[in-house]
């Protein structure tokens, strides 16, 4: 049976900050929840300061799959850039939000500033 939560986090010590990624349901785009709904753009995603943010975030995000608009919705721990920019703690989230790694000037990821 399947779990509705992740197993086991990748990421050590404070959870918070962090975003809410997901993936789209049929055209298996990561995206990130923002104010207004999911968006591609990493540097759009709304953060969670605070645990109450957080847990509404993650209600969000639970009934968008059940709504079958995402697959997969989970917390990713962050820290914030100098321009206040969330950047993903683990390496595989981090990875999400640039996107394909092979020719990163192309593509969708290429629409969006860089996170630094």
């Amino acid at each position: 049976m399947a779990k509705d939560h992740r197993a086991g986090s990748k990421v050590r010590g404070d959870k918070l900050p962090a975003i809410l990624m997901a993936n789209l349901l049929l055209e298996g785009d990561t995206v990130f929840l923002t104010d207004s709904g999911w968006t591609l753009d990493p540097s759009a995603a709304k953060i969670a300061h605070d645990a109450e943010t957080a847990a509404a975030m993650e209600a969000e995000g639970k009934a968008a799959a059940a709504a079958n608009v995402v697959v997969d919705p989970y917390l990713v721990p962050v820290d914030l850039t100098e321009g206040g920019h969330a950047i993903a703690r683990h390496f595989r989230d981090a990875m999400r939000q640039k996107g394909p790694s092979i020719h990163p000037d192309m593509g969708k990821q290429a629409e969006f500033p860089p996170l630094d």
